[in-house]
């Protein structure tokens, strides 16, 4: 094997160690699932034996990087440049759903294809005209909402 087909094997992102595939898609995977459970920043073992694959060798992976620490429960993560991108991210988004909340409709732009707010991204209409979230039509779930909120 070359260097150059052990490099093509792991990334290397940021102010992160090189990690291999697995080891980055599970990291950044993760943190935005952390983001979701409302636990910035942790990855509850739950979290990791609810994974189809085995996750076991890959945290170790993380955890031998130095990107992961273990802890009752699960492992904490040492990557506060991510987790600050995530959270940005999100506060600037729950900021723009508030502005919809706020004004109680939604702007639209788009030409047809996929219509979005403007304002907080949500998709409001689809090219094929099925309903736009779950299989019964329900909304996603982007944030804050309010039933009555449509688009003007």
């Amino acid at each position: 094997m070359s260097d150059d087909d052990e490099h093509e094997n792991f990334i290397q992102a940021g102010e992160l160690p090189p990690l291999s595939m697995p080891a980055f898609q599970l990291h950044t995977f993760a943190i935005i699932e952390s983001f979701q459970r409302g636990v910035p920043g942790f990855v509850s073992d739950d979290y990791l034996e609810a994974i189809p694959a085995e996750t076991t060798l890959t945290a170790a992976e993380l955890e031998m990087a130095g990107v992961w620490v273990r802890r009752e429960g699960g492992y904490f993560v040492q990557d506060d440049e991510t987790i600050s991108m995530v959270m940005g991210f999100r506060e600037k988004s729950d900021a723009n759903a508030e502005k919809c909340l706020t004004r109680g409709y939604h702007a639209p732009r788009g030409d047809g294809d996929w219509i979005v707010c403007e304002t907080c991204h949500v998709p409001l209409k689809r090219p094929d005209g099925k309903p736009v979230g779950g299989a019964h039509g329900e909304a996603p779930d982007y944030g804050p909402q309010r039933d009555d909120l449509d688009a003007e």
